[in-house]
């Protein structure tokens, strides 16, 4: 599942102005009449709830909408430029990595949910000599797009509260802009320039016949990331192997890989627990971590951004069969779990402090494998983790009901 992309991002610039004067056989030197130029096209990014990954960005890396037309004679006003719409899943949120100066004034003085007005922005003249005279080069404000920032360097160095969008751009930093979902369906990423005023906007008694005209503004320019995070009520955590998917098989009528060998589970899975009364609860099922996920080691970087979105998690611990059958006291194979634990909740920790604080369940799976002395070793291990401890076997479907009861009590 494709899930985050990096993209360049260029609003048309507007259209310059039209220095130019009225002509015709009987007129030689007739009065001012350049038109104004043309705005520059828009970026959208707007919601398309019948996506749910991003894979239709493969292969596409940057997204440049049109240039407004300069103006032309006889009043004539340049043709703006063509917008683009990028459309994407519910749950996208939009991180920014670099911006030119105009997206940095707009960003900092109304947020990317408004769009600043034609004074807003400061206006240039250009001079000629000359009518026909092309208006002089000026210097480009443009950022690198060839730039290829990776994401995961960026696992401290996010500023994601609600007035993000207006901070400056710290360096070595991300911004989130925006998250695309029903609340927010659109937002106009990048905003075009504005066309420029033709010389008749600057005739008058005492210049007549003005050689001067309006540069466009620069259109807004970006490099940014599109992250799709899931949006689940639960998500399951466990390491490798810890039966997740079957539970998530038996929980919902998801078919998520199972099988008996670690890391089956590739990209996060999700599933629809219904009740009776028409409730249901959205489960995520996330690749197994690993001591050192938060680091990036193993899958664990890349889907612990996942859990961002869930309400509550689920905690899936086993035994392996090696440990269920090996040659040590109940109370030490009960220990051996209480370190899975503490596993996972360090690398969520070291993630997120937001991650660790999260309401959570502690399902204890394979208890078919379990003998009545181990049981309760376990629940002595997990006596401080009682109120929220549930003892489940995904594969024989004993404490699931219990389990769903539970789920629907501590989400509620």
């Amino acid at each position: 599942m494709l899930d985050l992309v990096r993209l360049f991002l260029k609003a048309g610039d507007g259209g310059h102005g039209r220095v130019a004067f009225y002509r015709n056989r009987r007129v030689l030197k007739g009065g001012p009449v350049g038109g104004d130029g043309g705005d520059g096209g828009d970026i959208i990014i707007e919601l398309d709830t019948r996506l749910n990954t991003l894979q239709h960005f493969s292969g596409k890396k940057k997204f440049i909408a049109g240039d407004g037309l300069r103006g032309g004679k006889a009043r004539q006003v340049g043709k703006n430029g063509q917008d683009v719409v990028i459309t994407v899943p519910s749950g996208t949120v939009i991180w920014l990595y670099q911006e030119n100066n105009v997206s940095k004034l707009r960003r900092e003085r109304v947020g990317v949910r408004r769009l600043l007005a034609r004074d807003d922005l400061p206006r240039e003249k250009y001079f000629v000599e000359k009518e026909t005279n092309p208006p002089p080069l000026r210097e480009p404000d443009n950022i690198n797009s060839d730039e290829r920032p990776f994401f995961r360097d960026y696992l401290h160095d996010r500023l994601d509260d609600d007035q993000a969008e207006f901070l400056p751009l710290p360096p070595g930093k991300l911004v989130r802009l925006a998250m695309i979902d029903g609340k927010l369906p659109r937002v106009v990423i990048c905003q075009g320039g504005f066309g420029g005023r033709g010389n008749d906007a600057f005739k008058s008694s005492r210049n007549t016949t003005p050689l001067e005209a309006e540069y466009g503004t620069w259109g807004e320019q970006k490099m940014i990331f599109l992250e799709l995070k899931l949006l689940a009520n639960i998500g399951l955590v466990g390491l490798p192997n810890a039966g997740k998917s079957t539970l998530l098989a038996h929980l919902t009528k998801a078919r998520p890989k199972v099988a008996d060998y670690p890391f089956t589970t590739l990209e996060p899975f999700l599933g629809v627990l219904n009740y009776p009364d028409e409730r249901s609860l959205v489960i995520a099922d996330i690749p197994g971590l690993i001591e050192g996920a938060s680091e990036g080691k193993g899958l664990g970087f890349d889907f612990l951004r996942h859990l961002d979105n869930c309400r509550e998690l689920i905690f899936v611990l086993s035994l392996s069969g090696e440990q269920v059958f090996a040659k040590a006291s109940d109370q030490h194979k009960a220990h051996w779990l209480r370190e899975q634990l503490e596993v996972l909740l360090g690398e969520l920790s070291d993630y997120s402090e937001h991650l660790a604080k999260k309401n959570c369940l502690f399902v204890i799976n394979k208890i078919d494998l379990y003998s009545s002395t181990l049981i309760a070793a376990i629940k002595d291990e997990f006596a401080a983790e009682e109120s929220g401890l549930v003892l489940v076997s995904a594969a024989t479907g004993d404490g699931l009901a219990e389990l769903k009861k539970r789920l629907w009590q501590t989400f509620a």
